[in-house]
């Protein structure tokens, strides 16, 4: 298997008032990204984090967004890799894509309201250059997993193969 690691710091900011929620995490390995509190729905208002994943050189990024991704009003994703931005907000449904880069960060923030009954997920799977499968595929072998959920209160899982 890959060896992955994982960085975090994350704390509660003063600048984002008292329920605010600031973190940053980085990943070196294939991953699943949620929002916090993933099970019932419920993340918090006011929160800035990034995720971070950084992989091997010779892999592109997939990207797999869980089917019926629900943002609150004024909550949005931002997937930047050295050559794009996407960002979603809303209702707005992101679909699956190649990011055809190695690093990407995903910047996650809701506003006052956070989120009821709201809930994201998306993969970011290393898929070696040499690899041709599709981002059908790709995001198909890992659609179960995505699915089930993180651990607990984990805002990740990192993919098995």
């Amino acid at each position: 298997g890959v060896h992955s690691m994982l960085t975090v710091s994350s704390g509660i900011n003063a600048e984002y008032g008292e329920n605010g929620l600031a973190c940053c995490y980085y990943f070196n390995g294939s991953v699943i990204l949620y929002s916090h509190n993933y099970h019932n729905g419920t993340y918090n208002p006011n929160t800035h984090c990034e995720y971070i994943i950084d992989i091997d050189w010779d892999c592109n990024l997939v990207m797999c967004v869980e089917i019926d991704m629900s943002l609150a009003q004024g909550s949005g994703v931002m997937i930047k890799t050295m050559d794009t931005s996407i960002t979603y907000k809303g209702t707005k449904t992101p679909f699956n894509a190649n990011l055809n880069d190695n690093s990407a960060s995903v910047m996650f923030t809701s506003e006052d309201g956070g989120g009821e009954d709201n809930k994201w997920s998306m993969g970011m799977v290393c898929v070696p250059k040499t690899d041709y499968r599709s981002v059908c595929e790709i995001c198909e072998d890992i659609a179960e997993q995505q699915l089930a959920g993180p651990d607990g209160d984990e805002v990740f899982k990192f993919i098995e193969d």
